[in-house]
């Protein structure tokens, strides 16, 4: 069996755990209303850990997403409530703006050659710092939160016979996504440039473009989600997604993705971010304190990162050991 299934797993197999757990512990876990508002919390985190996962399966990390979801969904609030934009154009212009964003993030990368950390630490001050320039103010320039009451963008916050709008299309990007990463020239590249670099560059692999390519895919993603966003909450403040980047590159690690890339996939990054929904949603019905519920959520990621850890040492011992007795044979 391969390492990455294995993983996979693993993935599932803890996911089906805390599953078990939160069932028996509380009434209203398992329940068609508590999974449909888990799966609807899972969609927006979901849809910008796809792209997130081709980043870090590059070997790369994007720090800026939440606050890029944040900026975009300003500038498009700003937009709509003093400008009179129609709920149509702002779809195009969210994405457009998510999508340069994420273009920004890899030039500053592929073509700037900065730390991966750095550029998107940066960028994600620019974001938030934009998030306040456009954020809509009164007269005497106290920042005002404006109801968004578009019927389109309301639209996208709604469901189809119960079943969310975001849920559907969480899930129809990650077969995307997984079919990118596993199937296209572009996926394969990825994997390549996450295992060994400097063999891909060898190889005639423009590393430079994938690079760009990761990152404004993430970027895209983004503006997709910040429209279910403004959809699901029907306003926008300053701190919209904020701290959004860390659950999502835990739910991404949590399923499977190793922070020195070239392993992982969408399929197991959908596991993670379920996992990481799931694991919120538990704790909230236990009526635990803040700083109790972080730390949880945080021991949650660090056991992980050393599984992953120890499990990776143990995976390359285990083949290394194999080639030795090939070649001993």
């Amino acid at each position: 069996m391969r390492q990455e299934q294995i993983r996979r797993i693993v993935s599932i197999g803890l996911l089906a755990l805390l599953i078990v757990i939160l069932s028996l512990t509380s009434d209203t876990f398992l329940t068609t209303k508590n999974i449909l508002t888990l799966l609807r919390e899972s969609s927006t985190m979901g849809i910008v850990a796809i792209g997130v996962t081709f980043v870090i399966i590059t070997a790369g990390i994007d720090l800026s997403t939440g606050a890029l979801i944040g900026c975009v969904s300003m500038i498009c609030a700003n937009l709509m409530y003093n400008k009179g934009f129609s709920g149509t154009s702002i779809i195009f212009i969210s994405i457009i703006l998510g999508t340069f964003g994420g273009f920004i993030n890899g030039m500053f990368v592929s073509r700037l050659h900065l730390p991966d950390f750095i550029a998107t630490l940066s960028s994600q001050f620019i974001f938030r710092g934009l998030a306040l320039v456009f954020a809509i103010k009164t007269s005497t320039g106290m920042i005002s939160n404006k109801v968004i009451d578009d019927r389109t963008i309301m639209l996208l916050g709604g469901n189809i016979n119960g079943v969310y709008i975001s849920i559907i299309a969480f899930f129809v990007l990650v077969l995307i996504g997984q079919f990118i990463l596993k199937r296209t020239k572009f996926g394969l590249y990825t994997y390549s440039i996450g295992s060994n670099n400097k063999s891909s560059q060898l190889s005639g692999i423009n590393s430079a473009n994938i690079k760009l390519g990761v990152y404004t895919l993430t970027g895209f993603l983004c503006g997709i989600a910040a429209l279910f966003l403004m959809g699901k909450m029907k306003s926008v403040t300053p701190d919209t997604g904020l701290g959004l980047e860390f659950d999502i590159i835990a739910a991404v690690v949590v399923g499977g993705c190793a922070f020195n890339g070239g392993r992982g996939d969408v399929f197991g990054t959908m596991i993670g971010v379920i996992f990481m929904s799931a694991l919120t949603n538990g704790i909230y019905k236990y009526n635990f304190p803040t700083a109790i519920q972080l730390m949880l959520t945080g021991s949650v990621i660090v056991a992980m990162v050393i599984f992953d850890s120890v499990y990776n040492s143990y995976m390359t011992k285990k083949m290394t050991q194999k080639k030795n007795n090939e070649v001993v044979a």
